[in-house]
């Protein structure tokens, strides 16, 4: 067999996620306080969440097999006043944002998203309202023996299988909230692959943490329509419903979708012809689109085995660049790239200068087999100048509305982005004129008052959190 892979990179040292300086302004919820969803083995191979749904619960309360947690039992109606209560409201849309955007999360990764440490336990009153009215499951490592501080750091969370959010939920948000929530789009009902989603959740995280870009986005707003049709004002050739796991972009715009994969499975090669097609159709200065592969294998499989899925990568990728000749910057060669986890990652808690450049492979070498495979960084090394006509950094300034968008990232307020309710609806804001003008004295309807500023909208319909 003709080998086509590089030698695999051995990071031997890496940079402790403590000795670098994030963006999370906790650092209680910083990368190196959260437990490592790669290197701290909370799956075995193969293995899924334990999950508790709001269904089983109720059944097996009624049934007497278990009375369950008298917090997460609540009726109805008292769940339901729960989350159309003032209080908690902003971290209460944070964390349905999140868990639309990203559907499988751990209670770490939406108490570093939203800011509010309440979501580390399940029975915070959002989140057992939440898991009462089926809006969200409630579940655990299969693995929980290595102990975490905290008040229940071996939780995660995805969106139930129901379509409470749509009939109960949706009907009590303001225009500009279900905005902030759902971006537009309807709510993403039912969580899968919680390993492969934590990940991607994780990656997306310590690229917020630790690296100079401008937004990142979870698999609800990484669709291939939003990628390289409607969201650049096009349409695609035909439908496509596919999502990538989720994208990070740069301060220019650029866009750098990730796709994790922990085996080269007979439908990986084709994943990678669809994107190459989709590449092929979209130069990069009309879509600034690069997309990266990331191996993130079980870190027990065996190394150089058929357990490891990265010789398969290469190969099968090696297979379609074929079929895309050309190594320039718009080609299939030069826009898919080959990364593996433990190489960004090199154990617990670690980063390495090949994550904080986003290093990838490409196979733009004038040569054959593993010669062919150049590294290239994704962030300093990788050239783009959008075309005139494309504004690729109008994303970055619209993601500061969504509440899946980490906390320290959406600070300000953003409302001029969508201006108020009566901008909207075309008219001027009424103020009306005193009936007797000769004998008015002081202030114009709306002016401040000492320090308290101009009349602005009421604090629901604002976005500025």
């Amino acid at each position: 067999m003709v080998t086509v892979a590089p030698e695999r990179r051995i990071i031997e040292d890496g940079i402790h996620a403590e000795m670098m300086p994030s963006a999370n302004p906790d650092d209680d919820l910083a990368m190196h306080n959260r437990r490592d969803p790669y290197w701290d083995r909370l799956w075995a191979p193969g293995s899924q969440a334990n999950w508790m749904t709001g269904a089983i619960a109720r059944y097996e309360k009624a049934e007497g097999i278990n009375r369950g947690n008298a917090k997460l039992n609540l009726e109805p109606e008292a769940a339901l006043r729960t989350l159309t209560s003032n209080r908690g409201r902003t971290d209460r849309l944070g964390a349905w944002g999140v868990l639309d955007s990203w559907r499988t999360v751990s209670s770490e990764q939406l108490a570093a998203f939203t800011g509010s440490r309440y979501f580390l336990d399940p029975n915070h009153s959002t989140l057992a309202a939440s898991f009462a009215l089926d809006l969200i499951d409630i579940g655990t490592y299969p693995n929980k023996s290595r102990p975490n501080p905290g008040m229940n750091r071996n939780v995660i969370y995805r969106t139930s299988s129901s379509d409470t959010f749509d009939k109960v939920i949706e009907p009590t948000l303001t225009g500009p909230e279900l905005l902030s929530v759902t971006a537009g789009h309807p709510w993403s009902s039912g969580g899968q692959y919680d390993r492969h989603n934590i990940l991607s959740t994780e990656l997306a995280l310590r690229a917020a943490e630790y690296l100079p870009v401008g937004a990142v986005l979870g698999e609800k707003l990484s669709t291939v329509d939003l990628l390289a049709g409607a969201g650049l004002g096009k349409k695609l050739p035909k439908a496509d419903n596919r999502r990538a796991d989720g994208t990070i972009i740069r301060e220019d715009g650029m866009r750098i979708v990730f796709e994790l994969t922990a085996t080269a499975s007979a439908s990986f090669e084709n994943k990678v012809r669809r994107w190459a097609e989709l590449i092929a159709a979209r130069p990069l200065e009309t879509s600034g689109l690069t997309v990266v592969f990331i191996a993130a294998p079980h870190p027990d499989r065996a190394k150089h085995t058929a357990a490891d899925p990265r010789h398969a990568i290469y190969k099968k990728m090696a297979v379609v660049l074929r079929d895309f000749p050309g190594r320039g910057k718009d080609s299939p060669a030069a826009r898919i790239g080959v990364a593996h986890w433990e190489e960004w990652f090199p154990n617990r808690h670690l980063l390495s200068e090949a994550f904080l450049n986003l290093e990838a492979d490409f196979a733009i070498n004038d040569a054959t087999g593993p010669d062919r495979w150049a590294t290239r960084g994704l962030l300093n090394d990788y050239a783009f100048e959008p075309w005139h006509t494309f504004d690729a950094t109008a994303v970055l300034e619209n993601s500061k509305l969504l509440a899946a968008t980490p906390h320290w990232m959406r600070k300000g307020d953003h409302t001029h982005l969508i201006g108020s309710p009566m901008d909207r609806a075309g008219v001027d804001v009424p103020h009306p004129a005193p009936a007797k003008p000769h004998l008015t004295k002081g202030r114009p309807l709306g002016a401040a008052v000492g320090n308290g500023g101009d009349a602005k909208l009421p604090a629901r319909l604002r976005i500025d959190w």
